[in-house]
């Protein structure tokens, strides 16, 4: 007799949930998704509230949630790119700065870190001719390790000149 009440429970919800609008069923999701802060938590709001099936509401929170965030990405790109002049000023001032920091000077300006690496990775490329020059010129010198004079005379960044140092290692191990 059990077995019977429990599996009408489930047919019922099951029923009630295949009649619900896709209108209803979104805004059901948004607003579990509005109170929780994964995609895992709306999913458990959708069963305890709604009586969803717990892998329906899985699936529906984990959607909106790619969803949402797909659509804040675009919005942020978007307005990245509409600021790209001030970012463009932004890495020329950064490109210039005496502390050789360029990522750390554009976090200063409110960049993402991932920006801000990219960014500052990019204007390192962009400056490989000169860095070449650098390094000839401070692999020259006897009293101190590349490194050390690559960051006292031309400012470079702490871990380009440990990268420069241990290359410069792994080559004399070599045989």
């Amino acid at each position: 007799m059990r077995w019977m009440k429990w599996s009408s429970v489930a047919l019922c919800s099951t029923v009630a949930l295949a009649c619900k609008s896709e209108a209803t069923k979104r805004a059901e999701v948004k607003t579990c998704s509005a109170i929780a802060i994964d995609a895992k938590g709306a999913a458990q709001c959708l069963v305890a509230q709604y009586r969803w099936n717990l892998h329906t509401a899985t699936l529906a929170a984990t959607a909106y949630k790619r969803e949402t965030d797909s659509l804040a990405r675009i919005a942020a790109d978007s307005a990245w790119r509409i600021e790209g002049p001030r970012h463009q000023q932004e890495v020329v001032s950064c490109a210039t700065d005496p502390s050789g920091e360029v990522a750390r000077c554009l976090e200063g300006y409110g960049w993402a870190d991932a920006r801000a690496i990219a960014a500052a990775d990019s204007q390192w490329r962009a400056d490989a001719p000169k860095h070449r020059d650098e390094l000839a010129r401070c692999a020259h010198v006897r009293d101190m390790q590349a490194g050390a004079c690559l960051q006292l005379h031309y400012k470079w960044s702490p871990e380009h000149a440990l990268a420069v140092d241990d290359s410069i290692r792994r080559a004399r191990m070599r045989p």
